[in-house]
């Protein structure tokens, strides 16, 4: 009884091999993942990620023509971001002189829902749902700019230009 079961066992593993092996067979010669095979499979990037001085992260979006549209600052850190980290990379990106008038700043109280968040293996919170619930938003002729967070200890920036090349983009997604 003993050899039956061995037997059967070593006909069912030939036969599962042997089925790998087969289907291995048919599927696409393994190649190695790259830029041009990743915009190959998914077209040009929607965005490009820099680092900055500051050891803060930029990403940015870019119009077919090559202007800035968008731009999301981040900490590279995880911590928060202060005011003059933000304002260095803001006058680099968004230029005073390049903003246009100035037209109405808001302050961002935004009633947020906040759900517990998964906690890493030391138990601390890895995302907080409610990092862009407040904070101020700076409205230019040509660009607006919103601060997430609080003076000096901002979690995340954006920057929209109101450019004409800009507008289809988002449609375009």
């Amino acid at each position: 009884m003993r050899y039956v079961v061995s037997f059967c066992m070593y006909i069912f593993v030939l036969f599962l091999s042997a089925l790998q092996s087969r289907s291995s067979k048919s599927e696409t010669p393994w190649t190695i993942q790259n830029r041009d095979t990743v915009q190959k499979l998914y077209g040009s990037p929607v965005s490009e990620v820099y680092r900055t001085s500051q050891n803060l992260i930029v990403t940015a979006t870019f119009a077919p023509n090559g202007s800035l549209c968008r731009a999301h600052i981040s900490s590279d850190l995880g911590s928060g971001i202060t005011d003059t980290q933000l304002n260095l990379v803001l006058d680099e990106l968004a230029p005073k002189d390049l903003r246009g008038r100035y037209k109405i700043g808001t302050f961002l109280d935004i009633t947020c829902l906040k759900e517990n968040a998964p906690a890493n293996s030391s138990g601390k919170i890895v995302i907080d749902p409610c990092s862009e619930c407040s904070g101020v938003s700076e409205d230019y002729e040509r660009v607006n700019i919103t601060r997430y967070g609080n003076t000096n200890q901002y979690s995340s920036a954006h920057i929209v230009f109101q450019r004409p090349d800009c507008k289809g983009l988002d449609k375009k997604r």
